[in-house]
């Protein structure tokens, strides 16, 4: 059935107006809700930049906290070497210092023999004679002090020699001074008025078991006696 629509102006004034009246209010709603929806979208947009503002703000204190942090740690590796470095300078120097000590002592060991009361003898003597081995393979340090009497007043003067016996593949044999000594050329001369302390170095050959020390004083005035004088040679090193 189609359905009749009157051609009167009236009847149609009367459509429009119903139209109208309808849009109206449609229109009104749909301004309200794109007035909600753009305020909604025009805050969610001011809270993204506030929360992108928030997470530079923090990324920039995270950043400055991993420099300091990482500073610290360069601190901190700075101050291990240095105390390492400082243990290690301890310890060379305490080494050092028990080396000097001992060294000291030796000598102050030989110096209180020479002025023992017991050493007031007449004429030239030996008063010690020590070896110490060396860090050198085979090598070693000899200290000889010789003395005369206190009621003697003349310079002593003369020569001395060393010699060391021992096994060689099998055989004995005696080694001079001038085999051992480690110098090109070896001072074996003395002269003193008191005492004196002669210090000098020898290697022993590869192969060869030391077993006995002799010491021979040759003084320069025939009136003074030849003095020799000998040791095993466990007797006279020092051990470490």
């Amino acid at each position: 059935m189609i359905r009749h629509e009157c051609p009167h102006p009236y009847h149609q004034t009367r459509r429009r107006r119903a139209i109208e009246n309808s849009i109206l209010p449609a229109v009104l709603v749909l301004l309200v809700l794109f007035f909600f929806l753009g305020r909604f979208s025009v805050r969610s947009v001011t809270e993204y930049q506030a929360e992108n503002q928030r997470l530079d703000a923090s990324l920039v204190e995270m950043a400055q906290k991993n420099k300091e942090l990482l500073k610290q740690m360069d601190i901190v590796e700075s101050s291990k070497i240095i105390d390492e470095q400082a243990r290690n300078k301890s310890r060379r120097a305490l080494t050092e210092l028990h080396d000097e000590i001992s060294d000291l002592k030796q000598q102050l060991a030989f110096y209180q023999r020479v002025v023992a009361p017991e050493t007031l003898v007449k004429g030239l003597y030996i008063n010690g004679f020590e070896v110490k081995a060396l860090d050198r393979a085979s090598a070693y340090e000899y200290q000889l002090v010789l003395a005369q009497g206190a009621s003697q007043k003349k310079v002593m003067k003369g020569r001395y020699a060393l010699s060391v016996t021992g096994e060689l593949r099998g055989e004995e044999k005696t080694l001079s001074l001038e085999e051992l000594s480690m110098d090109d050329v070896s001072n074996d001369n003395y002269s003193f008025r008191y005492y004196e302390l002669l210090v000098g170095e020898i290697r022993l050959p590869d192969g060869f078991l030391p077993k006995k020390a002799t010491i021979m004083i040759k003084p320069s005035n025939k009136e003074n006696k030849t003095i020799q004088q000998s040791w095993s040679w466990n007797e006279v090193v020092l051990t470490q």
